[in-house]
């Protein structure tokens, strides 16, 4: 009697809920553990569910109709599956790990998604798929989420979104733009769409939807997790942990377009020292193979005479790199055309610069092009600019058909492609020196090149400044850490208007605290002539910018910590405020404001003639100005103080940061640093260190300080280092105690001078 109550219960729920499955339409027909996963059979097909250790599974539902052939680009290591349990009863089938639980409800064939403690994370809903069109079936999945809950992620766009609740995307790849199906909830749980044709994004009332164009399967990752943090170390456990860049790649970088001849590239090198402006490296833009032509490969020495000496002199003399653009383009009638064409591997149509790009699908054709490009290698450049990667012409390359098929079912992945095949044979051929590049483009895994992406060619307003901010957080929060824009923008701008010299001020001032700082632009009026030196902003500019890059490389300790801990700990150093503050729904959609790693908080002055803003502090702390020492208690806003020449820049209570001594970008690891303590919390900072330039971090050489302080007690411990890089080297380190109560940081007097020698040290102050 009980069965047959709950047969017509379950009939009338079904009614109800205008399901049109009858209830003896059961969708799990069978299944079984096998290889690792759990493989359901449904009336839709089959269903594989690959549970991993870090806390993510795997969903692929392969329909009747379809054969499961392409594999991921972004998943490419085999992992055990993590421990896991398969119960079921009479409504349910439920896979457990002790991360997560998955229901598959067996009458409709939509989940739900649960942590340990059973909170429900994440629902996909009933009518969750689209079957259609001959050999694809259009994946789609729709997903239920509370409206409690903000989600980020999704890639670099333009529409200066923030939370993308309500919101719709078009995930493709162009300049200025930056598809990555990654998003991440604060509800615990994240997703990785794992499909390279175009998608489509929504999120409406009938709930969270992704829909792609082509595609034999329904294919996505799951991750779960209590913090933005550790959905993205599960991410990047899956597809690939980012590596170290090189140390003197977080400094600054000095371009625009372009720098045409070696004369000029040395004549700015030697303007920056005695300007005494401090920088790492000279962009070298398009164009230096000219009479060679686009895809040549080589400088044309009528413009560069001796690379080689070129490079020796900015090394030697100025202490400054080199890094030169590289595009997948090759103009007709070069030999390496050529040689493409004759095996049939440029994508006829797909235009980029002056020429056609190569087919990077085929791996024959990736190693045809770095066998084309090793030479310019081999001339001891620093770094790689790694332009058009989109491809730059997006339409021209969408009908094109390439190894991997038609060109629109593969088109976002191909500036992962590019970029890990270069990464990929520069570690091959130099194992012991970091890359370092910087791209147009990225989809989702490219951290695992350790590549730099740029927001492209973009315009020269405050509008687009405030853009550019939501673009970089959203960005950064898919995973891959290293971002940046074109200081000022990039079409158009002219020096000596003041107005422009006001929005290349605060672009200077917020690129100060982005990943990689690096100014670069075609002022006007366009010709490749215009100036984007600071001198030629005036010298009040020049002076404040100046103040810039030298307190980036005083900061280098804490900085070059960030990078650490993205390699060791799957950080994220750009953050939205939801990173650190989720529990303060003040904080879930702000647009304007950031944290640079743990300790300050960012406010980018983004309209022209202001000379204050407001600036919201988060709950639970108390937060220091930067610039005065004044203290403000969380959870209240103000309104700040921002003369030309300061950001509003503020500090968590609690924070200790290290920085040199000075603002030489020469400075090295095991200098004297002085480590300033700001009161109000007790804090934590575990300070990085390694030889800033090869691998051996990867063994043991690498060192980890950790310093603790007890605000009750005015106590510092700094404990025992863990790693081996210096271990037992003496290093000085200068104690500044921040209270709040100061009117100006950096005259505050040295409270304790220590030398640490690796083992545990209490500091009473």
């Amino acid at each position: 009697m009980k069965k047959y109550v709950f047969i017509i219960c379950f009939l009338v729920i079904s009614i109800y809920e205008g399901k049109s499955q009858a209830f003896w339409d059961i969708y799990v027909n069978s299944w079984e553990k096998k290889n690792d996963a759990l493989v359901v059979e449904t009336v839709e097909g089959l269903l594989y569910l690959k549970p991993y250790p870090f806390g993510a599974l795997h969903y692929k539902l392969t329909p009747l109709h379809s054969k499961d052939e392409k594999s991921s680009y972004a998943v490419v290591k085999e992992f055990p599956s993590a421990d896991f349990t398969v119960e079921e009863n009479d409504q349910d089938l439920i896979l457990a790990t002790n991360q997560y639980k998955f229901v598959l409800h067996k009458f409709t064939g939509n989940y739900s998604f649960y942590n340990p403690e059973n909170k429900l994370l994440l629902n996909e809903a009933a009518d969750k798929r689209e079957f259609a069109r001959e050999d694809s079936v259009i994946p789609s999945s729709l997903f239920k989420l509370s409206s409690e809950e903000a989600l980020y992620g999704l890639g670099q766009f333009r529409d200066n979104a923030l939370n993308l609740r309500g919101k719709t995307r078009e995930l493709v790849q162009f300049n200025t733009q930056a598809a990555v199906p990654v998003i991440y909830s604060t509800a615990g749980w994240g997703l990785f769409w794992d499909n390279p044709s175009r998608t489509l994004f929504e999120d409406n009332t009938k709930g969270m939807r992704f829909t792609s164009d082509f595609g034999n399967k329904i294919d996505y990752y799951l991750f779960a997790g209590n913090t933005l943090d550790a959905l993205i170390a599960s991410y990047r456990q899956l597809t690939g942990e980012a590596p170290m860049i090189p140390y003197w790649s977080l400094g600054f970088h000095q371009s625009r377009n372009k720098y045409a001849t070696q004369e000029e590239v040395l004549s700015i090198a030697q303007r920056m020292q005695e300007e005494n402006i401090p920088v790492s490296s000279i962009f070298i833009d398009y164009f230096y193979w000219q009479k060679y032509g686009t895809g040549s490969h080589q400088f044309d020495e009528t413009l560069f005479p001796d690379p080689q000496g070129m490079l020796k002199t900015l090394h030697a003399q100025y202490q400054t790199k080199a890094v030169i653009t590289i595009w997948p383009t090759f103009k007709k009638g070069t030999a390496h055309y050529a040689e493409f064409e004759s095996k049939g591997m440029l994508l006829e149509g797909a235009k980029a610069l002056d020429g056609t790009i190569y087919d990077v699908f085929n791996p024959e054709a990736r190693a045809i092009y770095w066998k084309q490009i090793l030479p310019l290698v081999k001339t001891g450049l620093d770094g790689w600019f790694m332009d058009g990667p989109e491809p730059d012409q997006v339409n021209s390359f969408l009908p094109a058909h390439t190894f991997a098929g038609p060109a629109v079912t593969v088109r976002n992945v191909y500036p992962l492609l590019h970029v890990e095949n270069f990464y990929k044979n520069l570690v091959k051929l130099e194992p012991d020196k970091r890359p370092y590049i910087l791209t147009r483009c990225a989809w989702a895994s490219q951290q695992r090149t350790g590549a730099a992406i740029w927001s492209g060619d973009i315009p020269t307003t405050f509008d687009e400044l405030q853009k550019q901010i939501t673009a970089g957080l959203n960005f950064t929060a898919t995973g891959i850490p290293y971002w940046t824009t074109d200081i000022g923008g990039y079409q158009g701008g002219d020096p000596a208007d003041e107005a422009y010299r006001e929005l290349f001020t605060r672009w200077f001032e917020y690129g100060a605290f982005c990943p990689v700082f690096r100014s670069h632009g075609r002022r006007y009026p366009g010709d490749t002539k215009a100036p984007n030196e600071l001198w030629a902003y005036g010298k009040e500019v020049q002076e404040i910018c100046k103040q810039y890059i030298q307190l980036r490389y005083t900061l280098m300790p804490y900085i070059y910590t960030l990078a650490g801990d993205v390699s060791h700990k799957n950080y994220t150093p750009m953050r939205l405020l939801a990173f650190d503050f989720q529990q303060d729904k003040e904080v879930l959609d702000c647009k304007d404001q950031f944290m640079f790693g743990p300790s300050l908080l960012v406010c980018p002055v983004l309209h022209a003639g202001e000379v204050s803003r407001e600036v919201y502090f988060p709950a639970g702390y108390q937060w220091i100005d930067f610039w005065t020492g004044k203290a403000y208690n969380g959870g209240q806003r103000i309104t700040a103080d921002a003369p030309k020449d300061k950001i509003p820049l503020y500090v968590k209570s609690g924070a200790i940061i290290p920085s040199y001594l000075d603002d030489s970008k020469t400075n090295k690891p095991d200098d004297p640093m002085k480590i300033y303590i700001f009161k109000g919390s007790d804090g934590r900072f575990e300070l990085y260190k390694d030889d800033g330039e090869s691998f051996d971090y990867k063994q043991t050489q690498f060192a980890y300080i950790p310093f603790s302080w007890d605000d009750k007690k005015n106590e510092l411990l700094i404990d025992s280092q863990t790693g081996n890089y210096n271990k037992g080297k003496v290093q000085e380190f200068q104690i500044v105690l921040v209270d709040g109560k100061q009117k100006d940081l950096r005259s505050i007097p040295v409270k304790k001078q220590v030398r640490y020698d690796g083992n545990q040290q209490k500091i009473k102050l």
